[in-house]
């Protein structure tokens, strides 16, 4: 016999069980099927997007817009919901086509491959959870290739807002007046309007918004890449997740932070509650990303107005570009790389390169925008203009002060955007990598030919040069050489050198004239380059070079090190380290015995130790964004490294391969450094390093890590960018190359003071190009010989310098490549020492004697021999060179290690071949 209370148990189970049946048949019944189509195409600048096929349901479909859009079409669908999505890759159709897949974190079930050019994937979504979700293909999301799928509660419930007064008022999306769906991706919004009818309009880039006063909005706000934080001037709304505590107080928020690699936040608010009418900013509140340009307003009308609120795209891919005429402001996009040559390439480069002879040039017209993004770079960088029309740094002259010069503060891994509204000449570049350059030409499309301005400043401070000055053009000839690896000289070949230039005319201040006819006439084309030839007098040990830019078959990242046997002069092994995939291998010196070779890898977050007798891997050890030079303490045998894109030097100690610390090159709170060519006192008590971005030599105490001096250089120009230190072997003097300033600071070794300042262009007239001494343009390293007579100069516009330690002048002038860039000294036979320079734009190592006969006149100075950097099929290899054989030159060591300091803790080996001279090179 069952007891009442047993009774009333069994037909509460019962009613509850007929309630989640009826409720489970409620929800198949209210679910609908989503069969969407969508394709993946090429936009005229280049980006790819996704279009909007065809969507049936059996529910309410949105209006999509006909176009390929950025985001792609907004999927709406309910918790519930089944979506397959059919996704047709044409993305060949208009150009090279690319691998595009259809991901949605989260939501995603079954297949995720990506589709091939002119191929067709299926994809189905689960939409167990309500939210709103970014879909992308998982490798080139930042090129365009993103959107977003909402998940609408099946009772339409969306985010409460937040009335005038405070209320926290519940909403229905049927009460919705639009949505605003906006990316963050770089340091740009990409947004699309959705208005109550479920017509949706692309905003393009940081659009306009616009509302009616009193009109409920809801954001959705997403994020693909490094982390962002979403602001909006004036308004305040409800931070709901769906786990939320329901006995909790309200939690109101008028900023959100968004996490990579992707995060998303919705909320609705009341356009105006409390505030009224008016142009309200949103921005991310990173302050280096705002400041590169990710920002736009909301605009509030009031309803007497008769405004119609209607939103304002901002400049698009599909406006007005080089060879897209449109009557919207147009948009070119800029892919910041680690590849050789094209570091800043066009997303439509590959079709541009026969009219420009390079990717790295593009063209708008007035009112256009330019805009950056790292999607394809594992380094950290800066947007900075290099050089600009001076009419454009003049508001009064309808530019913009207040983005012209632009120039970011911090390097990370981002973007920016920049509209550009005075025809000419704008170069670009990054101040960690400064030989990075993107160029747009802002034409009149009322003029005859390209516009270059009348006149234009350089980030150096240089103000008002006439674009047909020497000093212009021969910068427009470096960058046409740098972008272009079919323009860097190759002394394999019996060919001529020759650089190819755009068949364009271009008006500068005199006029127009013809760019090719120009600049052959000055610089020369079809040149013959010198031959190989080996030096007379053998080396000593080996000289281990960076060939960063040389391609090799089984790495998608650039750099090898070459090993050159200085007693053959001939090549001993390559190494590509492809099992890293090693990137960009910039600078590297051995630890004490030799045995252990440090290398940097300048594009990533990598130093690598290398086995020096046979060049296997030892260990690939995290040390910072972007680590440029290594160095160890002589006393003690650690590391050190300049971490280039943070603000410090890491610390190894000797044998481990594990970071102690970080020493800071500048003060918490301050701006970063961003440390590059740095040196180490003899005693290994001083760390010396040049702050490209504060403009300063710094001098650290090695054991405190304290700060000793910190010197400007430049003579206070705005923008000089201290690259390189070199120092005295006894430390009493350092010198600091100004890449920028084309200068040499010689300071006190002990307290920093300044001593001398050796202008490297005093001999160079910038107008009419006229050299009447010695010069030196865009120096880079600078290492002084291990006896302490000379400073030795790469000057990167194609000299190699020689400086007197005695007199600190120069007192030679020695050609090199374009490019040049590294040097460094190693033994010669016998006695004195071999200054080996590299350059990254050709395929050689230079050998310089800097005082063949001893006698201690350098004015002999002379250039004995130079070496091809492209091995023969019997040098040793970890991997195929495919192609740039070596190219790239930067980073050089000579082992044995001959300097003070390192060269008397030399094992027996290392330094059975030097001399007592050399091993005691001060006395």
């Amino acid at each position: 016999m069952h007891s009442p209370i047993h009774g009333r148990k069994m037909k509460t189970i019962t009613n509850l069980a007929l309630f989640f049946t009826a409720w489970l048949l409620t929800s198949i019944a209210l679910a609908a099927t989503h069969n969407i189509i969508l394709s993946a195409e090429r936009l005229p600048n280049g980006q790819f997007g996704y279009k909007m096929v065809s969507h049936t349901s059996d529910g309410a479909v949105a209006n999509y817009p006909v176009e390929i859009t950025i985001p792609g079409p907004t999927l709406f669908v309910k918790r519930g919901d089944v979506v397959n999505v059919q996704l047709i890759n044409e993305t060949h159709k208009n150009g090279p086509g690319i691998k595009v897949g259809f991901n949605v974190p989260g939501l995603s079930i079954g297949n995720t491959d990506a589709a091939a050019p002119g191929e067709t994937k299926n994809y189905r979504l689960n939409t167990h959870k309500t939210g709103t979700f970014p879909y992308h293909d998982k490798d080139n999301q930042l090129l365009g290739l993103f959107g977003a799928v909402v998940v609408d509660d099946l009772n339409g419930k969306v985010q409460s807002y937040v009335d005038g007064d405070g209320t926290v008022i519940s909403a229905n999306r049927a009460q919705l007046d639009k949505e605003f769906v906006m990316f963050m991706v770089g340091s740009t919004f990409w947004g699309t309007e959705i208005s109550a009818d479920g017509t949706q309009k692309p905003l393009w880039t940081n659009p306009t918004l616009s509302a009616i006063e009193n009109q409920l909005v809801r954001f959705h706000v997403l994020a693909l890449g490094p982390s962002h934080t979403f602001h909006l001037h004036a308004h305040r709304w409800l931070d709901e997740t769906e786990d939320k505590n329901p006995s909790a107080p309200p939690h109101i928020i008028d900023v959100k932070i968004l996490n990579s690699p992707a995060d998303s936040h919705a909320f609705t608010i009341k356009a105006g509650t409390g505030v009224g009418a008016g142009v309200w900013q949103y921005h991310c509140h990173v302050m280096s990303h705002m400041e590169s340009g990710m920002n736009g307003k909301l605009q509030v009308v009031s309803a007497e107005s008769g405004l119609p609120g209607d939103s304002i795209a901002g400049a698009s891919p599909s406006g007005a570009i080089f060879g897209n005429p449109s009557d919207k402001p147009g948009l070119v996009t800029f892919i910041m790389s680690d590849e050789p040559g094209s570091w800043f390439r066009s997303t439509r480069g590959d079709l541009l390169k026969p009219v420009t002879k390079t990717q790295s040039l593009e063209i708008v017209p007035p009112g256009s925008s330019v805009h950056f993004i790292m999607s394809d770079t594992e380094g950290v960088h800066t947007v900075t203009t290099l050089l600009w029309p001076s009419e454009a740094e003049d508001n009064s002259m309808g530019g913009d002060h207040f983005m012209i010069p632009f120039d970011q503060t911090k390097a990370y891994r981002g973007g920016g955007i920049v509209e550009l509204h005075i025809p000419g000449l704008y170069v670009f570049t990054c101040k960690i990598h400064p030989y990075m350059f993107g160029a747009v030409i802002v034409d009149n499309p009322g003029t005859d030919g390209l516009d270059l301005g009348n006149t234009i400043n350089l980030v150096s401070g240089i103000k008002n040069l006439p674009t047909s000055s020497d000093l212009a053009t021969r910068l427009l000839r470096t960058f046409f050489v740098a972008t272009t690896p079919e323009n860097w000289q190759d002394f394999t070949s019996s060919d001529p050198w020759k650089v190819a230039y755009p068949n364009v005319d271009v008006v500068v201040d005199i006029g127009k004239v013809p760019l090719i006819a120009v600049l052959d006439s000055r610089y020369g084309n079809d040149m013959i380059l010198p031959p190989l030839s080996n030096p007379a007098i053998p080396g000593v040990g080996e000289v281990w070079i960076n060939t960063q830019f040389e391609k090799t078959a089984n790495k998608t990242k650039p750099g090898t090190i070459t090993v050159l046997d200085a007693n053959t002069w001939t090549l001993k092994r390559k190494i590509a380290l492809p099992q890293i995939n090693m990137n960009n291998p910039h600078n590297l010196w051995p630890n004490r015995d030799h045995s252990v070779i440090y290398q940097t890898q300048w594009f990533d977050t990598k130093l690598t130790l290398i086995d020096q007798k046979t060049g296997a891997l030892i260990k690939n050890l995290r040390v910072g964004d972007t680590p440029s030079h290594v160095m160890t303490l002589p006393h003690n045998d650690d590391a050190t490294v300049a971490i280039n894109g943070e603000n410090g030097v890491v610390i190894i100690p000797a044998g481990t391969t594990e970071v102690n610390y970080m020493m800071p090159t500048q003060h918490y709170g301050q701006a970063p450094a961003n440390p590059h060519g740095h040196w180490v006192s003899a005693d290994g008590k001083r760390i010396i390093t040049p702050n490209i971005n504060t403009s300063d030599t710094g001098i650290y105490d090695a054991e405190t890590g304290q700060i000793v001096a910190r010197t400007q250089t430049g003579e206070g120009a705005p923008g000089p960018h201290p690259i390189a230190i070199g120092m005295m072997p006894d430390s009493s003097k350092i010198y600091a190359t100004n890449l920028l300033h084309h200068s040499l600071s010689v300071l006190d070794g002990n307290d920093g003071t300044l001593l001398k300042t050796i202008n490297l262009i005093e001999n160079y007239n910038p107008i009419s190009g006229e050299i009447t001494g010695p010069v030196g343009v865009l120096p880079i390293q600078t290492p002084v010989s291990p006896d302490g007579k000379a400073v030795v100069i790469a000057a990167t516009g194609g000299q190699i310098v020689i400086v007197d330690t005695a007199t600190d002048t120069i007192v030679k002038m020695l050609p090199c490549d374009p490019g040049c860039h590294g040097a460094n000294f190693g033994a010669k036979k016998d006695g004195g020492y071999y200054a080996y320079v590299t350059s990254k734009f050709s395929n050689r190592v230079i050998v310089v004697d800097v005082d063949p006969n001893g006698d201690g006149d350098l004015s002999d100075a002379d250039i004995v021999g130079s070496i091809s950097m492209v091995a023969d099929a019997g040098v040793a290899n970890d991997d195929t060179v495919s192609s740039l054989a070596g190219y790239g030159g930067q980073g050089i060591v000579a082992l044995p290690n001959v300097y003070n300091g390192w060269v008397q803790n030399l094992s027996g080996e290392w330094g059975a071949g030097l001399t007592d001279s050399q091993r005691n090179p001060i006395r």
